[in-house]
């Protein structure tokens, strides 16, 4: 198996570094290794071809929102299905807010950038935001 062969699977998958590292059970870091040619050994190329053929990605799409605060929100929404010879159909779908901008052409700039990467991250602003809402929950519901 090629480096160019187990960015492929992992992109099929539409699993991030660190979800292969914990399936295969190494850090993100030697996953990055060998996307960038380092030797990939027999064990790790049978648990890619293994996940490979459990896990399709069926969709994986950003688009902007508006928010009724009148601002703009970078969405994505992730699609699996597992092969589960016992069920139907067996899927997972996830919906995940990446960020949240006062002008649609920041958005849609994030937006871009985000379809384009292989590790999509949340902007700093929003995680901060996301933290200080949990905080303040947790707050009312001791009080």
């Amino acid at each position: 198996m090629t480096s160019e062969e187990l960015r492929a699977i992992r992109k099929g998958t539409g699993l991030s570094q660190q979800g292969i590292a914990n399936s295969l059970g190494v850090s993100r870091k030697t996953v990055n290794e060998m996307e960038n040619g380092a030797p990939i050994d027999r064990r790790t190329e049978l648990a890619m071809q293994t996940l490979a053929r459990k896990i399709k990605l069926i969709s994986d799409v950003f688009w902007v929102e508006d928010s009724i605060r009148d601002t703009h929100l970078v969405v994505r929404r992730t699609v699996r299905e597992y092969d589960k010879p016992d069920a139907i159909y067996s899927g997972h779908s996830e919906l995940v807010l990446y960020g949240e901008f006062n002008r649609r052409a920041h958005a849609e700039r994030w937006r871009l950038a985000l379809s384009g990467s292989d590790n999509p991250r949340n902007t700093r602003k929003l995680l901060r935001q996301r933290r200080a809402e949990q905080e303040q929950r947790a707050k009312e519901e001791s009080a």
